[in-house]
């Protein structure tokens, strides 16, 4: 009994317990305003036509070149026709989401 009393003790010395925190954060001087839903929807759609584009392209191009059946290399390249082109769009909307996003905050701060 003595033994697991003594474990205790000691294990409980070894446990490191945060200090509490005495510094104050500065107030936040911008406002933050996500886009609206229905943007949002706009843009996960631009994303998904980007990639039945880019996927259709891939797929167009592999077949044009192919002189005999190329199914499985038509394909692939269809595969990753729609993922460039799902990616580039993605990118694209993400940037104009942000910028969306600076632009409400500033009009936010200076009224």
């Amino acid at each position: 009994m003595q033994e697991n009393d003594d474990q205790e003790e000691h294990r409980a010395k070894d446990i490191v317990r945060p200090r509490e925190s005495t510094v104050d954060l500065p107030p936040a001087d911008r406002i933050f305003t996500a886009p609206s839903r229905p943007i949002q929807i706009f843009s996960f759609a631009a994303i998904l036509v980007g990639g039945l584009c880019g996927g259709l392209i891939g797929y167009a191009f592999t077949d044009l070149q192919c002189s005999e059946s190329c199914t499985n290399l038509a394909g692939i390249s269809a595969v990753v026709g729609a993922l460039i082109g799902a990616g580039g769009v993605g990118v694209v909307s993400i940037l104009v989401l942000r910028a969306m996003t600076e632009w409400r905050t500033n009009k936010k701060r200076s009224r």
